[in-house]
């Protein structure tokens, strides 16, 4: 009798010890959960609370090579706070490519015509595009693309 006590006593400290295991093992996951779900909700917010604007788009011919000049407002809540991480893509419409940021400028590159630490809601800039084979009478896309994915697309022609 004293050993099926014994016993009874082991079985039920093991089986405790389990169900403490266990229970930890799910606690742990529901925290990782908690934060990925919190990590996502807080990129889809940003998204939400992100918007760019093409505002005006201008062929600088006088100089050489010639120049775009793109004006691009803020009239999201979020300001773009990495806005050298902006992607362009530009071209002949159904030929469009990704053009490099470079501060310096460059043939197929682009720059900021002053160079913003970050976009405040309704900050307009100037970037500036530079491309030798603009050709006057050619329909163009340009996407501006913010660093959390959120675009803008313009259609246009020289």
């Amino acid at each position: 009798m004293a050993s099926s006590v014994m016993t009874e006593a082991i079985l039920i400290i093991a089986s405790i010890v389990v169900a403490t295991t266990i229970a930890g093992v799910v606690m742990s996951q529901v925290g990782s959960f908690e934060s990925t779900f919190t990590a996502t909700s807080q990129n889809q917010k940003n998204e939400m609370l992100t918007k760019i604007k093409v505002i005006h788009v201008l062929r600088n011919a006088t100089d050489s090579p010639p120049n775009l000049e793109v004006w691009v407002k803020n009239i999201g809540i979020d300001p773009i706070t990495a806005p050298t991480s902006m992607d362009i893509y530009f071209g002949p419409t159904g030929a469009a490519q990704r053009i490099p940021y470079n501060a310096a400028g460059g043939e197929d590159t682009w720059r900021f015509q002053t160079l913003p630490s970050m976009i405040q809601k309704m900050d307009t800039v100037q970037i500036r595009i530079t491309d030798s084979q603009l050709t006057v009478g050619t329909t163009y896309t340009l996407r501006v693309a913010a660093p959390n994915g959120v675009y803008t697309d313009y259609v246009f022609s020289t």
